[in-house]
């Protein structure tokens, strides 16, 4: 060959090699600018600890192997070891197989990290962000079975076989399982409640803080803390109880709740009064909320047939064993009941120490002594003495003494 031709030949072999070798750099490049991009945005949080590091390492790792499969794509059929690795992996198909699962996982894993980046940054509310990083992961692993199935399953007749096997699997041995995947669908469609509300299901009541495909969990209110105040416990309770009892939410179209609490005075005192007292302290608390109950309310009887007539406060009255009794019922806030009868209690009091007619009553208990106070001449007394009080011996009240 002329030293002219094999100067042709070189010539024709750079130039042939020069596009793959500049789209090589580029992608170099930009598999660095991606790596110190998603090193900044979507891990912000990362130290410089063990797990700081490990999830850097599995970024780098990352972004490694995707710019691997780039250079290979760029090079196919200019470098000779390039054919045999894919000639190789043709023969050797599960080697193949995991090899595209690994690209497939990471793939779909940064796609979802920045997109997942993308909402909770542009979410306004804590629950906002928490919806979006929920629903970012369930369609991730959707994503992730609807491409690693193809890979490991080629053809109609294996896959029908494989969701065969899947399914009887499935069905007796995880129906407990199934139950809660069932769940969390009603959750998820109907929505009878969602992250943010109070409800009570399974006789625990508590704020939803996260739904997930097999469980929510509360943040537990009540139980030893009274006027339904946090605990500070997170209970996990199966999707499955949903389909095994009632569960009542507090929050969902009306944020108010009715509560209730009674006031005794004594029978010498004036209980009119009284009661136009408790109303009126009642009724102030109200005033600030009225304008929000009344939205409130017109919104929700356009999703539900609810008819309330009378929205202010209401005092009742009952002849108790040891007084008149006051009932007050008036609506608040569901978080706020404790911080609401504090308010109107301490309003009550205030008045009622200032009145002079009205004295609170409470429970008492009278001992009758017979012998002292019985009369000899009939019986009409003493029976007047026992209905009012019990009847104690003159020899027990001593030895009380």
């Amino acid at each position: 060959m002329s030293p002219s031709a094999t100067h042709v030949l070189a010539q024709q072999a750079w130039s042939s090699m020069l596009l793959p070798a500049v789209l090589s750099l580029l992608s170099c490049a930009l598999a660095a600018l991606s790596y110190l991009w998603l090193r900044r945005q979507a891990v912000p949080h990362v130290g410089k600890g063990r797990s700081g590091g490990s999830q850097r390492l599995l970024l780098g790792v990352s972004v490694s192997l995707l710019l691997l499969v780039g250079l290979a794509y760029i090079w196919r059929g200019q470098a000779q070891w390039i054919e045999h690795v894919d000639q190789w992996l043709r023969t050797h198909r599960i080697h193949g197989n995991i090899l595209w699962t690994l690209v497939a996982v990471v793939v779909v894993s940064i796609t979802a990290r920045l997109v997942e980046h993308a909402l909770v940054r542009r979410a306004s509310d804590l629950e906002g962000k928490h919806k979006a990083r929920r629903a970012v992961s369930w369609i991730r692993a959707i994503v992730l079975v609807i491409c690693i199935v193809p890979i490991w399953v080629t053809g109609a007749q294996q896959l029908g076989l494989f969701l065969g096997f899947v399914g009887a699997g499935v069905a007796l041995s995880l129906q407990e399982t199934l139950l809660c995947i069932a769940g969390w669908m009603l959750i998820v469609i109907k929505k009878p409640f969602d992250v943010g509300d109070r409800i009570e299901i399974s006789g625990l009541v508590g704020d939803v803080i996260d739904i997930r495909m097999f469980q929510i969990s509360i943040l537990e209110v009540g139980n030893w803390v009274g006027a339904e105040q946090s605990t500070g416990r997170i209970l996990n309770i199966p999707n499955s109880a949903v389909f095994r009892g009632f569960n009542a939410n507090y929050t969902q179209g009306f944020p108010f709740i009715w509560n209730e609490h009674t006031i005794v005075v004594t029978f010498e005192s004036d209980w009119r009064q009284a009661k136009e007292i408790i109303l009126k302290q009642a009724e102030e608390e109200a005033d600030k909320i009225e304008s929000e109950v009344r939205r409130q309310i017109d919104a929700m009887r356009g999703r539900y047939a609810i008819r309330y007539a009378h929205l202010r406060p209401t005092a009742y009255t009952h002849i108790a064993d040891h007084g008149v009794a006051l009932t007050l019922r008036y609506l608040c806030p569901v978080r706020k009941r404790r911080g609401f009868a504090h308010l109107i209690n301490e309003g009550i009091l205030e008045d009622f120490a200032r009145t002079d007619s009205i004295t609170l009553a409470y429970p008492t208990t009278r001992f009758y002594d017979a012998s002292r106070e019985g009369n000899s001449t009939g019986h009409g007394r003493l029976a007047v003495g026992m209905a009012a009080a019990p009847e104690v011996s003159a020899e027990r009240q001593e030895n009380g003494r």
